[in-house]
C-alpha cells in the first residue's frame, strides 16, 4: 500500500507541476477570448497547478509522516489541509468551467448574429 500511495502522491504533484509550467491550453484561447479574461484564466490555471503540487506533497505527508496512533492532532491537521487543498482545486476548476461556458455562449451569440437573416424595415 505504501508504494501505491507514494506513486499516487508523486503523480498528483507531477500533474500540478506540468499544469503550472507547461500547459499551454489557455494560451491557445488568446485570439478567441478577451485578453483580460485570458490572462485571468492563465493565472487561475497556474494557481490550480500550484495547489495540485501542494496537494501531492500534503498527501505524501499524510500517508507517510503522520499516523493517528502517534499524534492525533498532526494527523487531523495534515488531512484537513489535504481536504482544503482538494476544495481549492474544485473551486478553481469550477471558475475555469464558468469562464469556458461564458466564452461558448459569446461565440454562439456571435455566430447567430452572423448567420441570422436581418429584417428589412
Amino acid at each position: 500500500m505504501d508504494a501505491v500511495s507514494t506513486i499516487f502522491s508523486l503523480l498528483v504533484a507531477a500533474v500540478g507541476w506540468y499544469y503550472m509550467f507547461y500547459s499551454r491550453s489557455a494560451l491557445r484561447l488568446h485570439g478567441i477570448e478577451d485578453e483580460a479574461l485570458n490572462r485571468r484564466r492563465q493565472r487561475l490555471r497556474r494557481v490550480g497547478g500550484l495547489v495540485l503540487l501542494l496537494l501531492g506533497v500534503a498527501m505524501f505527508a499524510g500517508f507517510h509522516s503522520v499516523d493517528s496512533s502517534t499524534s492525533a492532532q498532526a494527523f487531523v491537521l495534515v488531512w484537513l489541509g489535504v481536504f482544503i487543498l482538494l476544495l481549492a482545486v474544485l473551486l478553481l476548476a469550477m471558475v475555469d468551467l464558468r469562464l469556458t461556458w461564458k466564452l461558448r455562449r459569446r461565440r454562439e451569440r456571435r455566430s447567430l448574429e452572423v448567420h441570422s437573416p436581418r429584417k428589412l424595415p
